[in-house]
């Protein structure tokens, strides 16, 4: 079955019409007009720009990350994963995210996995003084463009939160929901394997040049998975909302197979995870 399609939309300006091959389950924020530089933006009530003025509303595929967006009127709450090291968020690609996010939920929040990312540099061979000064440059410098996108972003600031891991890891029921996830990764295979899978890709990106892996350091590496799936598997539970939706910019199978149910460890009920990228 076909994970994509051909997505057409016509600028409300200009009337340029504008063809791209999207994922089903993509929700496209913005997108800029070749004909006359328009940025375009989804209409309120609507989560992508393919959907407001094309055919993206047409999408039948709903079998991967296929929740979506919750129904209108039940969008209360979004959490915009963000990652230190990722050259995909830019200033302007996180003021476009929290300006969709303004538009389409009563409240959203900027994940920025802190600890986590020292985890993880420690796993892929670098001590602790190095990751910590490495991971405090870059969250810093993180935190600056998500400081500067909320100005720019103007009437979102107020509902638009900052939630480091370290802070998210004293809300009272964290604690319990991560527990969760530990114990589906020690007593499911399956989803045991999909998880280290998931964790060699973060590795092969952030291990020190020339650093061979061990098995240990795959294990370890997979705490910054666990400190993350409470936020994509029990976002309700965790915020106390009716429903949470978390944002990220790519898709993962382990995060495919998980929304459709393939694990014993399954998101709640009023859980939604879609894929928001920006067309070139």
């Amino acid at each position: 079955m076909a994970t994509f399609f051909k997505a057409e939309l016509i600028c409300p300006q200009c009337k340029s019409r504008i063809s791209k091959n999207i994922a089903f389950s993509a929700l496209i924020v913005c997108q800029t007009c070749p004909g006359c530089s328009m940025v375009i933006r989804a209409r309120p009530g609507e989560g992508c720009v393919f959907s407001s003025y094309g055919n993206a509303k047409f999408r039948q595929n709903k079998t991967n990350l296929a929740q979506y967006l919750p129904a209108c009127g039940e969008r209360f709450h979004v959490v915009i994963g963000a990652s230190p090291f990722n050259k995909y968020y830019s200033e302007k690609r996180i003021t476009d995210l929290l300006l969709w996010a303004n538009d389409h939920f009563d409240f959203a929040c900027v994940f920025v996995p802190d600890t986590p990312t020292v985890w993880t540099l420690e796993a892929g061979g670098y001590s602790l003084d190095e990751a910590l000064h490495k991971t405090r440059r870059q969250v810093r410098h993180l935190n600056n463009k998500i400081d500067r996108a909320r100005e720019a972003a103007d009437n979102a600031i107020n509902r638009v939160d900052l939630l480091p891991w370290s802070l998210l890891s004293k809300y009272e029921n964290y604690a319990n929901l991560e527990k969760l996830c530990r114990t589906a990764f020690a007593t499911d295979s399956e989803f045991q394997k999909e998880c280290l899978a998931a964790t060699d890709e973060v590795l092969e990106n952030r291990r020190r040049d020339g650093y061979q892996l061990s098995d240990l350091d795959r294990l370890h590496a997979v705490d910054y998975l666990m400190a993350e799936l409470p936020l994509i598997l029990f976002g309700p539970e965790l915020f106390g909302v009716q429903t949470s939706t978390f944002i990220y910019h790519r898709s993962l199978q382990l995060l495919e197979k998980l929304f459709a149910g393939e694990f014993s460890i399954k998101p709640m009920h009023g859980q939604h995870f879609v894929i928001a990228h920006e067309l070139a």
